[in-house]
């Protein structure tokens, strides 16, 4: 086993034994016969990796690496918002009838937005930071953009720094916020 392994595993007892459970709140995910998937939670959950000691693989279960390499070339270099542009079917239950999962995720980074640098969309933004100002505690995307949530088909969820990792994530069932630097 893994660092990650047993990493994992401890995470998965800590919110068993200390999680909060769903059970009879309003949930979006339902089971194919329709009824609510419910789901135990604990807020604030952070694991960290050393990536000198080894790659923070999981081997527990069965990865699909190609698929997930194939979702995060779909989001970060295609930055497309379309099913059809992607080679699993993980995300086609938030797709329309033309495939689109609307102004979420790829979309997002693929705006232009103009710097005094000229137009840049947000991951050619990093890409340029890095190379130019690679201390810059400003690195970073954003892809929860609130006047574009009404055309999302599903919402996303943080922000990321690309120096220094930095998710902020809400937690409505316990009031509060979690930051991981």
């Amino acid at each position: 086993m893994s660092k990650a392994d047993d990493l994992f595993i401890a995470m998965c007892k800590d919110i068993i034994e200390n999680g909060y459970d769903t059970k009879g709140e309003k949930v979006r995910p339902k089971w194919e016969d329709g009824t609510s998937a419910y789901t135990i939670k604990r807020f604030g959950v952070v694991n960290r990796y050393n990536l000198a000691e080894e790659f923070p693989a999981i081997t527990l279960r069965k990865t699909y690496i190609k698929s997930a390499i194939d979702e995060l070339l779909w989001i970060w270099q295609k930055k497309s918002n379309n099913v059809h542009d992607l080679h699993s079917h993980i995300w086609d239950a938030w797709a329309d009838e033309d495939g689109s999962i609307g102004k979420a995720y790829g979309y997002q980074l693929g705006v232009k937005h103009k710097y005094k640098e000229g137009m840049m969309d947000q991951v050619d933004r990093v890409i340029y930071d890095l190379k130019n100002n690679p201390y810059s505690r400003r690195i970073m995307t954003n892809i929860y953009v609130h006047q574009d949530l009404s055309e999302m088909n599903l919402y996303q969820r943080d922000v990321q720094c690309h120096r220094q990792q930095i998710k902020c994530h809400f937690e409505s069932a316990f009031a509060g916020c979690a930051c991981s630097e």
